[in-house]
């Protein structure tokens, strides 16, 4: 159907009257002059046509782009939701401390070839005391590997992952290169995290005392036997302190 809007219907109603006056013109003067409006009419008529043409095209990409944005963005959603839902965690890798910058951890297994891999597919975040590598769809599966209690703290901006021929490896900038990474995550005692030698930190929230106990507890069940019988010295020891001081207190004096 062609195009039309009022500004066209005008013309050709205008053009059909001149026509009808063309036709009934005795003198040579007065049909050249109606010819020459109704040509310029119709020339008008010709550009509001165009224009209505070009507006209607507009429209019509213009509707078309959405479409296809909604249905590009049902299916990135529909695409998220699966990725979410089938990422295999990836738990085998080698802990290279060797490196004074860097903490390298070497993804190998199952990722031979990687390095051609495209690496938009590749998504990585680092924070201070955290990292999250994504790697999307390599041979037909998704795959996560991260570690949200490192350590150490890290650079975030300096830390990156490389591809290799035999798969990737994750570079972590150390915040300081003076620390030793003796393990990825942070190590947690039986009761709670351990502080920066190894050893169980106090609850900064619990009471001194109680802590204490707990530490010292965490301490005998792992410990080796010489630290087990002076846990249990300084138990009986305190124990007996305790008990002496409470029966001097309740010592009625002597008349």
């Amino acid at each position: 159907m062609e195009a039309q809007s009022p500004a066209i219907e005008m013309y050709q109603k205008d053009i059909e009257e001149l026509e009808k006056l063309i036709n009934i013109a005795l003198r040579p003067n007065i049909k050249r002059q109606l010819e020459e409006y109704k040509n310029n009419l119709s020339n008008l008529m010709k550009e509001e046509k165009k224009k209505v043409e070009a507006e209607k095209k507009k429209s019509e990409e213009a509707q078309k782009d959405k479409k296809e944005e909604n249905k590009e963005k049902e299916s990135s959603e529909i695409d998220q939701a699966k990725l979410n839902a089938s990422f295999t965690t990836i738990s085998k890798y080698a802990f290279d401390t060797s490196n004074n910058k860097f903490i390298k951890l070497y993804l190998t297994d199952g990722f031979d070839g990687i390095k051609t891999f495209s690496s938009s597919n590749i998504k990585s975040k680092f924070t201070k005391t955290s990292f999250d590598v994504c790697i999307l769809n390599w041979k037909g599966r998704n795959y996560r590997f991260s570690c949200f209690n490192l350590s150490k703290e890290i650079n975030p901006s300096d830390s990156y992952v490389k591809q290799t021929n035999s798969g990737l490896i994750i570079y972590l900038a150390k915040a300081n290169t003076s620390d030793f990474w003796d393990s990825l995550e942070k190590k947690k005692g039986l009761f709670g995290n351990k502080d920066e030698d190894g050893a169980p930190a106090l609850d900064k929230n619990k009471d001194p005392n109680q802590s204490l106990m707990e530490m010292m507890r965490d301490m005998y069940q792992n410990g080796d036997p010489e630290m087990k019988r002076m846990i249990a010295e300084a138990w009986t020891k305190s124990r007996d302190e305790q008990e002496n001081k409470h029966k001097h207190e309740h010592e009625v004096p002597q008349s």
